[in-house]
């Protein structure tokens, strides 16, 4: 009946009772699932200090495993060394510097990889190459070509009623355009002997 009464304690969230009704009739399990349950780190610390006092050595391993996620490593540790029970501790803090060791580690490679980011991000404006590379110094490309064409030549013009462009050029003259034979500043001529 008293552990029937425990489990309804327990049901009602009165968690404190419950584990007192437990300590008496030695359930020592129900207390610590009880503990676990509650959620409360006072309740588990209070638990560990009565088995601890009771010279319960057994129990005390096991509810550092029941309740390990409500335990205080620098808590287990003290009542351990203070009754002489560090070897039933130990395998608690085993645990316990396995989990940190391995957040440390975590947080070691997210830093790292944030700051090997960052260093690509400083350094990417300096890699910059461009596509296309131009040969002697942007003035040609290959063949010594100009790399943009020219603009579109002119059409010779038409005849116009016996007339050319109003008798400027004498009739059959070739039209040399800036370029060609007629170009004043002596520059070679750009375009092959037939002209445009």
């Amino acid at each position: 009946m008293r552990r029937i009464c425990a489990m309804v304690y327990k049901k009602n969230k009165r968690y404190k009772q419950s584990i007192e009704l437990s300590k008496l009739d030695k359930m020592y399990k129900d207390s610590m699932e009880t503990a676990r349950e509650s959620g409360a780190k006072d309740l588990c610390d209070d638990l560990l200090r009565f088995f601890v006092e009771n010279d319960l050595k057994e129990c005390f391993a096991a509810c550092l495993y029941t309740c390990y996620d409500l335990i205080t490593p620098d808590v287990a540790l003290e009542m351990a060394w203070r009754k002489g029970m560090l070897d039933f501790c130990m395998p608690y803090l085993i645990q316990v510097l396995r989990e940190y060791t391995g957040r440390v580690d975590a947080l070691d490679k997210k830093t790292q990889k944030k700051e090997e980011a960052e260093e690509r991000n400083k350094s990417a404006p300096n890699d910059f190459v461009p596509d296309m590379m131009y040969t002697n110094m942007g003035i040609g490309g290959p063949g010594g070509m100009l790399a943009i064409a020219g603009p579109t030549p002119m059409q010779q013009p038409a005849q116009m009623g016996g007339m050319n462009m109003g008798g400027m050029m004498p009739p059959g003259a070739q039209m040399g355009g800036m370029m060609g034979p007629g170009n004043m500043s002596g520059a070679p001529q750009m375009f092959g002997p037939g002209g445009f």
